[in-house]
């Protein structure tokens, strides 16, 4: 027996059996006696994240593996010796970004301490505030096959009063998973202040640069959709002036001099910035919050450069000297909380083709998060690529253009008879018709007076019927009135209506007569089926497929009747549910249409990259 056991044991030590993939430890920073830092592993995506919950509770370091070789990404990572100049990491900056005055009273120092008044009395405030300078305490930590997680915080106390007449409850939660550091700052108003709390929030994260040894730092690019910059007066202050500034085109760091700090402002969708170098290692950093302000709002502050080997594009939610300008601030009422979450993800080249993926053919790669192809009666493909916004148009291999600027996060699209296109939008949460004119309409945002949680998914029938899948992400900082996720139906005369409530709708496709619907449970990994009458009404419910290979996303069906499912690859059934096959990709299908002339090759957003494969089934188009 004991044999067996031994034996079963270095069996699973050899397939790797029982490794978790997601671990939390605890290291020095550097050398021995070096602050403590919290280190978040992800072994299967090769990312490490580093906390220092003595020093600010600060992301102290973000590394990940490229081309086999572990890269550092933060400037001064896990460095806590004593030395003059820019700290970097990625430290917090709370209650206020910047430097504050009393208006007219200009500081010797662009960042040096600052005060300001409320209810008459004065109080002293440090540049970018005082969470950065205070040890936080570790509340929680975990690991399991969903992520790696620390939970750090702050609290009020004699010593932030002098600073901050507010009590409060400051909690950064730091999560590793798939590759990604998400980082929600949660404030948090004790119930027994007596007026709302006021603020502003940014991150004072720094990257080194170049990335990868042997990049020459001026070649490295910044990409960031801001539409305004921030003038400084010539103090060095913002001044409440402003310019048309964006870097929606990727420029060269080599191009423009950002030893004085650049405040971004005037984002039309979620804000983000792409810091990438040219060998192919490119980090994303975005935010986002449970409430918005109105503009101009800085929400990335550019500063550093080739000279001085980093450049931070600091997340920002506020501006400098806001506490005495009044705007722009969170207001937080006695008792309420708000979450402000900031993301960090590192891509490097999309993977390479495989033997597996036989005939597959990488059409263009380097997006953010490509879905919702559509292919044009006109001879192109448009697509979404959803964290960047934007919808593009290809005509040809590696030549992407843009069909449509600041979407809203615009996830799933389709088109009608007429050639409009349909779009269901993540951050706008509602589906839009963009006209002939580029006009846009809505088509639903809200129902039964309640708004839309998150539409995912649309498909057109030739009559005019549209139907559409509006899931309610649990990751997601919005409030969602419905409490529910659903599929609905919205009549030419735009009249809504509830077809079905459901786990986690996703797809939607028709059959080429109309009278069937496919939606895709993500959750359940299954796609149901509904019976649509001439009015377009849905009615039987039923399991089409059940235990699909992955989570079922989107979903198109072959003028056979054949269904093409975005899966863990593409799945292939006949009409009546039985598999056929699997086509295999180098990155997962988020979605896929068939396109050119013949309606005889599959078009497959997946990641970062869309690819094309030719299938023997001909396509079917609903316009």
């Amino acid at each position: 027996m004991r044999r067996l056991v031994v034996f079963a044991l270095c069996l699973a030590a050899n397939f790797g059996f029982g490794q978790q993939r997601y671990t939390v430890s605890d290291e020095d920073a550097a050398a021995p006696g070096s602050p403590r830092v919290v280190v978040l592993r992800d072994t299967v995506a090769g990312a490490e994240a580093a906390i220092a919950p003595s020093e600010g509770g600060e992301l102290s370091s973000f590394r990940i593996k490229f081309k086999d070789q572990w890269i550092e990404l933060l400037y001064h990572a896990r460095d806590y010796s004593s030395s003059k100049g820019f700290q970097g990491k990625g430290p917090l900056l709370w209650p206020a970004v910047g430097v504050q005055f009393p208006l007219g009273n200009f500081p010797k120092s662009t960042c040096g301490d600052g005060s300001y008044s409320l209810d008459d009395k004065t109080y002293s405030m440090p540049c970018h505030g005082f969470a950065k300078s205070l040890p936080w305490q570790e509340v929680s930590r975990s690991a399991d096959n969903q992520g790696a997680r620390v939970t750090v915080e702050l609290r009020d106390s004699d010593r932030t009063r002098q600073y901050y007449p507010f009590g409060f409850h400051l909690d950064a939660t730091y999560t590793l998973a798939g590759g990604q550091l998400t980082i929600d700052y949660a404030v948090n108003a004790d119930p027994a202040n007596t007026r709302a709390m006021i603020f502003s929030i940014g991150n004072h994260i720094a990257f080194k640069i170049p990335f990868v040894p042997g990049t020459d730092p001026a070649n490295m690019t910044l990409e960031t959709p801001s539409t305004i910059q921030m003038l400084r007066n010539p103090q060095g202050f913002v001044s409440g002036e402003e310019k048309p500034r964006s870097f929606e085109s990727p420029e060269r760091l080599g191009e423009f001099d950002a030893h004085v700090a650049i405040p971004l402002a005037g984002y039309r969708s979620q804000p983000y910035a792409v810091l990438k170098d040219p060998q192919g290692l490119s980090v994303r950093v975005s935010q986002q919050s449970t409430s918005d302000l109105p503009e101009p709002i800085v929400r990335f502050n550019v500063y550093g450069g080739p000279q001085v080997g980093y450049l931070s594009p600091e997340p920002w939610f506020g501006m400098t000297n806001s506490l005495n300008l009044g705007k722009p601030l969170v207001t937080l009422p006695a008792g309420d909380s708000w979450v402000w979450r900031v993301q960090l993800k590192a891509n490097g080249p999309a993977p390479s083709l495989s033997a597996q993926a036989a005939g597959v053919e990488r059409f263009g790669s380097d997006f953010g998060y490509v879905e919702g192809p559509v292919w044009s009666r006109q001879g192109f493909l448009i697509f979404s690529d959803m964290f960047d916004s934007r919808i593009m148009k290809m005509t040809k291999a590696d030549h992407a253009e843009i069909y449509r600027d600041y979407t809203n996060g615009a996830n799933g699209n389709s088109m009608d008879v007429e050639g409009r296109l349909y779009s269901c939008e993540r951050d706008g949460r509602r589906v839009v018709r963009m006209e002939k004119d580029g006009r846009l309409t809505t088509i639903a945002s809200e129902f039964e007076g309640k708004r839309l949680n998150d539409p995912n998914d649309v498909v057109v029938r030739r009559d005019g019927q549209v139907y559409f899948t509006d899931p309610a992400p649990k990751d997601s900082l919005q409030h969602f009135e419905l409490g529910y996720s659903g599929v609905y139906h919205v009549t030419p005369q735009g009249t809504i209506s509830l077809i079905t409530k459901m786990t986690r709708p996703n797809g939607v496709a028709l059959t080429p007569d109309g009278r069937t619907l496919y939606v895709a449970d993500t959750t359940e990994r299954k796609i149901m089926a509904y019976d649509l009458d001439a009015e377009g009404n849905a009615s039987r419910e039923r399991v089409f497929i059940s235990g699909i290979d992955g989570g079922p996303d989107g979903l198109r069906v072959a003028a056979n009747g054949n269904v093409y499912i975005a899966c863990r690859g593409i799945a292939i059934f006949t009409r009546a549910g039985k598999f056929i096959r699997m086509i295999e990709f180098p990155e997962t299908p988020a979605n896929c249409t068939f396109g050119d002339r013949d309606l005889k090759t599959l078009y497959v957003t997946a990641r970062t990259s869309v690819y094309r494969v030719r299938i023997p089934d001909k396509g079917f188009l609903q316009y």
